[in-house]
């Protein structure tokens, strides 16, 4: 199994810098950074920082979308469900 460590490191100089936590939280990011990361807290808080600007551009995207009429909200839910397919009868 090809490492994880070999896709996530990151390029340029880094910076140290401190965070206080609780214990339970350190034990939680430790725990989750040796699941996904072959123990890395830096690659895990890498990826928080990810989903934190992803989740920032979707707040973007919620709050400046324009509003969908229900027409349109009609016409998506048709698409995602697809055709109703009919049910063969066994003999």
């Amino acid at each position: 199994m090809l490492p994880i460590m070999a896709r996530l490191k990151r390029m340029g100089t880094t910076k140290t810098f401190s965070v206080s936590v609780s214990s339970a939280t350190q034990r939680r990011l430790k725990a989750a950074a040796k699941r996904a990361y072959g123990g890395n807290v830096s690659a895990l808080i890498e990826a928080i920082a990810v989903e934190a600007d992803r989740q920032a551009a979707l707040g973007r995207l919620l709050r400046d979308a324009p509003p969908v009429d229900d027409a349109a909200y009609a016409a998506f839910l048709k698409e995602m469900t697809g055709p109703k397919r009919k049910r063969s009868k066994a003999a």
